[in-house]
């Protein structure tokens, strides 16, 4: 077996995921916009764990969330900057 192939299909993963990545933080940046508008704290705690809980009951493969947690923390942290 090689790695070529699945290599490639990562990499086609990985497009598409950096295609959506940048469509939800031009998203967030609008969002931003909104709430300086509005004159709306960034933070918003209960939104955050709101988010959480969605994409653990999203998630298939339950022993993968631990992960998925830090990924999603780490899209939301980098998101409240674009918002500021």
């Amino acid at each position: 077996m090689s790695l070529e192939p699945l290599r490639n299909e990562i990499d086609k993963v990985d497009k598409e995921l950096v295609k959506l990545l940048e469509r939800r933080f031009e998203l967030v940046k609008e969002i931003g916009d909104y709430k300086k508008l509005h004159n709306l704290p960034v933070l918003d705690l209960a939104r955050e764990q709101q988010v959480l809980q969605k994409k653990k009951e999203q998630l298939s493969n339950k022993d993968l969330w631990p992960h998925f947690e830090k990924l999603f923390q780490h899209i939301m942290n980098i998101s409240k900057e674009l918002e500021k």
